[in-house]
Formats: structure tokens, C-alpha cells, sequence
């Protein structure tokens, strides 16, 4: 199997954009498709997963699992039926966490 750095994974062939930006696209209809393919590719040390929102609010367990990590970052992306504030919420609570407020 290729060293995949970058790889995108997603419920649609929407997600097939990142192709041409070089990004690994993987096509998962389901949370457990997802978190299989997370397994892998984190075991093949990628080092950034960018996650459709649709999958990324589903899979807690799978994100806690990664989230002490190093590798992979984990980073939800919109779908097809647009953002869910997901990346937002993550990033105003990582800030507040950094910093001990919430400035955002």
C-alpha cells in the first residue's frame, strides 16, 4: 500500500473534488465504513484526515480514540447539505482550551 498523507473521506462523490488538489478521496456511506478506513490510513501514519461532517458528529468514539494523538488530525469539512458549524465549535473550544476563555 502508498505512504497517503493527505486523504479525505466522505458519504459522496462530492468528496472527489480533493482529487485535484492531490488529497486521497475514500468514499464511506456509514460511521463504521469511515472509522474502518481512519484505522487503516492512521495505521499507514497519515497525517491528516479531513472528514465529511455527516460522518464527523456520529463518530465520538472513533475522534476521543485519535484525539490524544499526535497523528492523524482529525478536521470535519462541510457536506453536501452544508456546514453543520462542526469545524467552528472545534475550533472556538480548542481556542477556549488553549487559553482559558472563549474569545471567538
Amino acid at each position: 500500500m502508498e505512504k497517503i498523507d493527505l486523504a479525505a473521506i466522505g458519504q459522496s462523490s462530492e468528496i472527489y473534488l480533493f482529487n485535484a488538489v492531490g488529497i486521497t478521496t475514500i468514499i464511506a456511506k456509514t460511521p463504521q465504513e469511515a472509522d474502518e478506513k481512519i484505522r487503516d490510513l492512521a495505521n499507514g501514519d497519515c497525517k491528516v484526515i479531513y472528514l465529511e461532517e455527516a460522518l464527523y458528529i456520529n463518530m465520538s468514539s472513533t475522534l476521543e480514540r485519535y484525539a490524544k494523538r499526535a497523528f492523524p488530525i482529525i478536521i470535519p469539512i462541510p457536506s453536501q447539505e452544508g456546514s453543520k458549524g462542526v469545524g467552528l465549535k472545534k475550533i472556538k473550544d480548542n481556542v477556549q482550551k488553549a487559553i482559558g476563555m472563549d474569545i471567538l
